[in-house]
């Protein structure tokens, strides 16, 4: 149902937990549960106010890491590595901040959070009255007009950061994007402390041509992260777990051996 949570729980052994980015579904991260079956119990999710948990009202950070640690509690018996993709990335980093106790690992994919992650567009995108029509006009060039004229190579990042092909659905999520958008500015320096407290393995997976979080964020992640293991890839953009499953489902597997 629409008014509830969508997760997908599928297969047996260590639970791996996957949050998509914004906007974004479960199928975001299918390739990657796909890889994983037979090693790995994946548990995706639709996060609230997208996909087919599309009647759920869009909540903040700190909600969903609460929301999805409680998940954790519920259906598992022993920690989780959380893979967070860009947005999911913040609430995976909350979660190992404020429930350490069931995060046994971290695989942040173009991970918000990092110096330079929230650049001046995301700024405007939130504004109190424009940006609402703003954050419209956005997905729809993102969804529409960016996949076209990357087919036409009119931009050498733009294939990897954006739709494979056009599509208008991008529109249907505006409002819960929108919301995000200010949640995103709102607790910009929760997440920044959050950071620091990480004491769990953690693997930062980077692509070298992201137009959206920026390679320079990923580096700062590591920095400020005791400990973590930084995967760079080289030609790929801000879409891996469309581009470069196998590099993210061979990080979550080094987690388990």
């Amino acid at each position: 149902m629409d008014d509830e949570l969508f997760v997908v729980d599928s297969g047996d052994g260590p639970a791996v937990v996957m949050l998509h980015g914004q906007p974004g579904t479960h199928e975001h991260l299918a390739a990657v549960a796909s890889q994983l079956a037979g090693r790995a119990r994946t548990i995706s999710v639709d996060r609230p106010g997208y996909g087919r948990s599309g009647g759920l009202t869009p909540e903040s950070m700190a909600a969903q890491a609460e929301r999805f640690a409680g998940l954790i509690r519920d259906r598992t018996a022993a920690p989780a590595i959380i893979v967070g993709h860009s947005f999911g990335g913040g609430i995976a980093i909350l979660m190992a901040a404020r429930q350490p106790e069931l995060v046994a690992g971290l695989v942040l994919v173009s991970s918000i959070g990092g110096k330079g992650s929230i650049a001046a567009a995301d700024r405007v995108l939130g504004l109190p009255l424009l940006g609402g029509p703003l954050s419209a006009a956005s997905l729809a060039a993102y969804g529409m007009v960016a996949p076209f004229l990357a087919r036409l190579r009119l931009g050498s990042s733009l294939l990897g950061n954006v739709p494979t092909t056009p599509t208008t659905s991008l529109l249907d999520d505006r409002r819960t994007f929108l919301a995000e958008q200010r949640t995103l500015l709102a607790e910009r320096r929760v997440i920044a402390e959050a950071i620091e407290s990480i004491g769990c393995p953690t693997t930062v997976i980077q692509g070298t041509l992201d137009a959206l979080v920026p390679l320079e964020a990923g580096r700062d992640l590591v920095d400020r992260i005791a400990g973590a293991r930084f995967v760079e890839l080289e030609g790929v953009g801000h879409l891996v777990p469309r581009d470069a499953p196998s590099i993210i489902t061979r990080s979550v597997l080094e987690m388990l051996e």
